[in-house]
C-alpha cells in the first residue's frame, strides 16, 4: 500500500517524538495546519514539505519519498556511483585514503558495508585473517570467543551497538540495521559480562586487534560530507584509523615498507 503524505508526516513525527504544536513552531506554521496535513484535509506545498522535513531532520531519501507521496518531484539526486558529477567526490575519498597511509582507512555505507579501503586497511584485515571483509558489524558478530582477534570485544561491541541504534533512529528504522542491532545485542559473548564495568566515557576506547603475538591498539575518526546532496554518497562514512602506541605505529610502518 502506498503511503499518503499525511501518513508519512505522522510517522516521522512519531519517530522524532514531537507534538503537532512543537513541529508547527519549528516549521513556522500552525498546529491546525499540521493536523490538517496529517488527516489529508489540506494538501501541502512543496516549500512546506521541505520545511517540515528539515524540522523533523528527515534523511534525504525520506524527503524524496514524502515529496513523491504529495505529487512533487524529488529534490535530492540518487545518481549511479560512476556518474561524472560524483567524480570529484570519489577523487576526494581516494585522496583521504591514500594520504592516510601507512595507517588504515575505510569507507562504509549506511549499512556499514565496506565500499573502499586503502592498502594499510587491506593488509591489517588480511593479517588478522579477515580476508575480504565486507561489513564492519559482521566482523564483530562472527568473532569467535575461543579464537577472538578482538581483545576488547565487549567494549567495542557496546560502542558499535550504541552507534547502530543512533543511526537506525536517525533514518527512521532500517530493516538491515535493525537485524544487526538484534544480532549484536543478543550475541552470546555478552552473556556473563559485567557491562556496568565498561567505561564508555573514557577519553579513548581503542580497538585492540590481535595479530599473531602483536596486539594493535587503534582509534578512529569518522568523516562525512557536509555539502554532498547525493543520497548514497551523503551516507558514506570515511573512517581513518590511527595507532594509539608505538608498537602499533611500528607494525604499520613495517607493513608499508615490506
Amino acid at each position: 500500500m502506498t503511503l499518503q503524505f499525511g501518513d508519512i508526516l505522522k510517522e516521522w513525527r512519531g519517530i522524532r517524538r514531537i507534538s503537532q504544536l512543537d513541529l508547527s513552531l519549528e516549521a513556522d506554521t500552525s498546529s491546525r495546519h499540521v493536523s490538517f496535513l496529517e488527516s489529508g484535509r489540506s494538501k501541502p506545498s512543496r516549500t512546506m514539505i521541505l520545511k517540515l522535513a528539515e524540522a523533523l531532520q528527515m534523511p534525504r531519501a525520506a524527503v524524496n519519498n514524502a515529496l513523491l507521496a504529495a505529487g512533487y518531484a524529488p529534490v535530492f539526486p540518487d545518481l549511479p556511483q560512476d556518474h561524472e558529477a560524483l567524480a570529484p567526490v570519489h577523487a576526494a575519498i581516494e585522496t583521504m585514503l591514500q594520504n592516510h597511509m601507512p595507517y588504515p582507512g575505510v569507507v562504509v555505507d549506511r549499512h556499514w558495508d565496506v565500499v573502499n579501503a586503502n592498502m594499510a586497511a587491506l593488509q591489517m584485515f588480511a593479517a588478522a585473517g579477515l580476508h575480504g571483509v565486507g561489513n564492519m558489524i559482521e566482523m564483530l558478530i562472527v568473532d569467535d570467543a575461543e579464537s577472538s582477534i578482538i581483545a576488547n570485544w565487549p567494549e567495542l561491541a557496546s560502542l558499535a551497538l550504541a552507534r547502530l541504534k543512533t543511526e537506525n533512529l536517525h533514518c527512521g528504522g532500517n530493516p538491515r540495521l535493525q537485524k544487526m542491532i538484534a544480532d549484536l545485542a543478543g550475541h552470546d559473548r555478552f552473556e556473563g559480562e559485567d557491562l556496568s564495568s565498561i567505561d564508555l566515557y573514557a577519553p579513548v576506547i581503542p580497538m585492540k586487534l590481535r595479530i599473531g603475538d602483536t596486539e594493535l591498539s587503534l582509534f578512529s575518526t569518522i568523516a562525512r560530507f557536509g555539502t554532498v546532496q547525493d543520497i548514497t554518497l551523503s551516507d558514506f562514512s570515511i573512517e581513518l584509523i590511527f595507532p594509539v602506541d608505538e608498537i602499533t605505529r611500528q607494525w604499520f610502518r613495517e607493513q608499508s615498507a615490506g
